[in-house]
């Protein structure tokens, strides 16, 4: 059964939907509250802006009850009608706002990365913790069938040995001026943004944490923010991903997985707006012929997936499938990447 199928047949359903404060109304917040509109579980039921006409307009199209400034953002303590929040915020502003969430009782979706620091990523899950809270963060790759199929292929060795595989991926474009561009709100530069993605999917893909990072090296503008890196993650069974971001240039939004029996092209690999696609062929040894990879283009409503498993995870009292310790873990690796790349403060 799956997991939307789960929710039409549970009693949670009659009761009441999961309802949600998005909390920032920017470019990331607009697809999780349209593709709330279509979720059988979920619901918006506040928003949170510093723009208090602009949350007035989302709330109406939208559906919110309330809507909260981020002065009063506390309050939302008060509203039984907000199970958790949505935070489409500035990376430098996660810590803060979860923690505030997880003191007002409410579960937190914190959108990637999770925060600025490995420090602060793990004062999130300790707050989410002592608050008795869920912490999940907001990947999308754990949520969309090319992505999952093409780990079982991986995991069940359709393409060789896991010692004879090699991942190459990339994400990039131009950067326009904007809180990205501020190392104080953004953490970080590309990496933090867009690297983010091949360094979470190769994860995804293998099973595996990294052990070593080789061959780093990084771009950076005249203020020591990287614009640009490049790096090779080495896995415990001998696996390789060869990754890179950029905001100099538009790197294509590709992962290609190549193994001793064969290869297999995503394409896209992350860009939400754009369907998936998968094409490669393996050819084992003891098969008799080929076997063609083919998963056509498809869309997900990987915003919506993402709601509903936090709401999941609440009603059946378990971690989500992307907890914490995932961002932290991926945070852990964006630094000794910087650091290996000679990036200044790592």
């Amino acid at each position: 059964m799956g997991l939307l199928d789960r929710f039409r047949s549970s009693k949670a359903v009659s009761e009441g939907k999961f309802g949600f404060a998005v909390v920032g109304l920017g470019h990331i917040a607009k697809p999780f509250l349209e593709e709330l509109r279509g979720s059988l579980t979920c619901r918006v039921s506040a928003v949170v802006s510093g723009d208090a006409a602009k949350a007035s307009a989302m709330a109406k199209k939208y559906g919110a009850d309330t809507t909260y400034s981020y002065a009063d953002f506390d309050r939302i303590a008060d509203n039984p009608a907000i199970d958790a929040v949505y935070l489409a915020l500035p990376v430098s502003l996660h810590r803060e706002y979860t923690e505030r969430a997880a003191a007002a009782g409410k579960h937190v979706l914190c959108e990637k990365p999770m925060a600025s620091t490995s420090g602060d990523a793990e004062a999130m899950i300790a707050a989410c913790r002592k608050a008795g809270v869920r912490l999940g963060i907001a990947y999308r790759c754990p949520h969309t069938m090319p992505h999952k199929h093409l780990r079982e292929l991986i995991q069940t060795g359709a393409f060789g040995p896991l010692s004879s595989l090699r991942i190459e991926t990339g994400f990039g474009f131009e950067l326009k001026p904007g809180w990205r561009d501020q190392g104080t709100l953004a953490g970080g530069g590309s990496l933090w943004d867009v690297g983010i993605y091949p360094l979470n999917a190769a994860r995804f893909l293998l099973a595996e944490e990294p052990i070593a990072v080789e061959d780093a090296s990084a771009t950076c503008d005249a203020n020591g923010m990287e614009r640009e890196v490049s790096w090779t993650s080495v896995f415990p069974s001998g696996a390789r991903a060869i990754c890179s971001s950029s905001y100099e240039r538009d790197i294509p939004d590709t992962l290609k997985v190549t193994g001793e029996f064969g290869s297999a092209l995503m394409a896209p690999a992350f860009r939400w707006q754009e369907p998936y696609r998968i094409r490669g062929e393996v050819h084992n040894p003891a098969s008799e012929r080929p076997m063609e990879i083919k998963v056509r283009e498809l869309d997900f409503p990987e915003f919506r997936l993402e709601a509903e498993e936090l709401a999941a995870a609440v009603r059946e009292d378990r971690d989500t499938i992307t907890p914490g310790e995932d961002g932290l873990a991926d945070l852990r690796e964006m630094e000794r990447i910087y650091r290996a790349a000679n990036i200044p403060g790592f």
